[in-house]
């Protein structure tokens, strides 16, 4: 038989520390909501974007707008993956992204120089992007935000994790008022 650990005997809760957590946790709750619902968003995406297979967007999205979740006024905010795209059955507390390719001419032009395929290895390709975030909590449109970047593509883009994270405590700020 394993040797029992000593217990350690708690002092009983104060009062005054009761009545605060309570005011604290109803306080968090009007303000909100989907706090007090478990505070997690569902992620969704919908498009292509460059440097990731569909099936690797939302998780990526998902800690990115968890790291800046964390860092925004009144943050919190948890996110986690759904999914390529949103089904029927979507998360009733979610934030959908939706991506679109910008024209891109550079296919027809004539170029002096190294090969596009060496260029493109060593210097990276960058693609002009259009983004569209909406956020629904309880099943209710709340807000929506737009952007444009001009992304490598891949996990070690920054200027793509620089834009999630803006797009992140927009979306929050916008829902927020």
């Amino acid at each position: 038989m394993p040797p029992r650990l000593p217990s350690v005997p708690l002092p009983p809760p104060s009062r005054r520390g009761v009545v605060l957590g309570m005011a604290a946790a109803a306080l968090a709750g009007r303000a909100f909501p989907a706090l007090a619902e478990g505070g997690v968003l569902a992620v969704t995406a919908v498009g292509d974007l460059p440097g990731f297979l569909p099936r690797e967007v939302a998780p990526f999205l998902a800690i990115v707008m968890n790291t800046a979740g964390r860092n925004t006024p009144g943050g919190g905010q948890s996110f986690a993956a759904a999914g390529a795209a949103p089904p029927d059955g979507a998360a009733s507390d979610r934030v959908e992204w939706t991506f679109r390719a910008n024209p891109y001419a550079a296919g027809a032009s004539r170029s002096v120089g190294p090969p596009r395929s060496a260029a493109g290895r060593l210097f990276g390709t960058h693609r002009l992007i259009s983004v569209e975030l909406r956020l629904y909590r309880g099943g209710r449109y709340q807000a929506q935000v737009f952007g444009q970047v001009e992304v490598q593509g891949g996990r070690r883009d920054a200027d793509l994790q620089t834009f999630v994270s803006d797009m992140t405590r927009r979306i929050l700020d916008a829902a927020a008022q």
